[in-house]
């Protein structure tokens, strides 16, 4: 069989009953293959087994098969192939097992699989339609370039999308996402050009780069979820799009072409850069394109279960950068850090670094802050709430002239 003549030939393979694997690229490259007959014992296909058989139209297994896996790039690149109907015994499919099959039209998937790894469909332009079994994992660039598929529905059980899964499908016209679905990945639909409109899950929490880049026939988004963080990059190319609803936004219209999203995003509250960047001292870069809703930010708890503004007060953050937190979350003011026991003042006041301005501000926004401390600087009141609200008990202060220090600050308003 390793004669490159022979290999020409053979039109057709029929293994026999003795065999139970097929190694690695076996028939790479045949040209003249066009019928394959996988007997019953066999257990494994290898890498590339039938990889670039360009007149391979076949493939059948004999029932009832003990076959439970596929390798990686089975048949790619096998132009010829029509349609294939995988065993229901397969658990396992590697990547880009029919990236390239430029003729398929139809595939039947294992029940069984849990993912469809990267490439899988790549190129794949004659592919109409699939039915995805219950999976929960959509490798990259899985569909990419299947310009005839139309529409897909993707399985409850999905969680996640790798990048660019559907990227140059241009004859998508309709999607139907999943309630579990948390984020999109960058280019999910790039230049799906027939796509019209799409409702996003209430899950989706981030949209991230080029999502619907290029979409040019997309007019309408509906986003049902509450977007933390969003890409002004999401849409780019979008050049019909005129409507976006989400909770964030209201119904707005805008003009992609002219940049409104980035107005948009600041008008609902979001802000350029990851909050996080200067909340723990890091770098943000100047040219970022992801906008984060600072509202829900400052509302959402981070190491140690902390507030954000509780983390800034114990890391001394100047006032000019805590006075954003703040004002997005102004309960938090009345809050008593979980994991020490001290309200915010008292965080702002510990060690070296502490900002004096920031210390003011906070016992001016609540100076029954200060009777608070002198109350369990008495043994009156001891409690404190944990992480989830719940009451602890705490020891009485020893700084019994802690709270008189900054009650003077405040009468004296030396900041005023």
């Amino acid at each position: 069989m390793g004669n490159a003549a022979y290999r020409i030939r053979l039109a057709k393979v029929q293994g026999n009953d003795k065999v139970v694997s097929i190694d690695d690229c076996a028939f790479e490259n045949w040209t003249s293959l066009k019928r394959i007959t996988v007997p019953r014992k066999i257990t494994t296909l290898g890498d590339g087994v039938f990889s670039e058989c360009p007149s391979l139209t076949s493939i059948t297994f004999t029932l009832p098969t003990k076959i439970s896996s596929l390798g990686h790039e089975v048949f790619i690149n096998c132009s010829s192939l029509t349609s294939v109907a995988l065993p229901s015994t397969i658990t396992v499919l590697g990547d880009s097992v029919f990236q390239g099959c430029t003729s398929l039209t139809s595939v039947t998937l294992p029940l069984m699989i849990t993912s469809l790894g990267d490439r899988f469909f790549y190129n794949c332009s004659s592919l109409s339609s699939v039915a995805l079994p219950q999976i929960t994992t959509v490798g990259d660039s899985c569909f990419y370039g299947c310009s005839s598929l139309i529409s897909i529905t993707v399985p409850s059980t999905v969680t996640s999308f790798g990048y660019g899964v559907f990227q140059g499908c241009s004859s998508l016209r309709s999607v139907t996402l999943p309630l579990t679905i948390t984020s999109l990945e960058a280019g999910l639909f790039w230049d799906c050009s027939a796509l019209k409109s799409i409702t996003l899950p209430p899950n989706i929490n981030t949209i991230d780069s080029h999502i619907f880049c290029r979409c040019v026939s997309l007019t309408t988004v509906n986003i049902r979820g509450n977007i933390t963080s969003i890409s002004s990059r999401a849409f780019e190319g979008c050049s019909r799009l005129t409507i976006i609803k989400a909770p964030s936004f209201s119904t707005t219209t805008f003009d992609e072409d002219r940049g409104e999203l980035k107005e948009l995003l600041v008008e609902a509250g979001y802000s350029k850069g990851n909050p996080d960047d200067f909340l723990h001292d890091q770098p943000t870069q100047q040219d970022c394109h992801m906008y984060y809703d600072r509202k829900a930010w400052a509302r959402t708890n981070g190491e140690y279960y902390c507030l954000p503004l509780c983390t800034a007060a114990a890391r001394s953050l100047k006032w000019e950068d805590m006075r954003h937190i703040f004002a997005a979350n102004m309960p938090a003011i009345y809050k008593v850090d979980w994991l020490t026991g001290l309200p915010l003042f008292m965080l702002a006041a510990v060690g070296p670094c502490s900002d004096m301005e920031s210390i003011y501000n906070l016992l001016k926004q609540y100076p029954l802050a200060i009777g608070t401390m002198e109350k369990r600087s008495h043994g009156v009141d001891k409690s404190v709430q944990d992480r989830n609200g719940m009451t602890l008990r705490s020891q009485p202060s020893k700084d019994k002239h802690s709270y008189q220090f900054y009650q003077e600050l405040l009468e004296n308003d030396m900041y005023g």
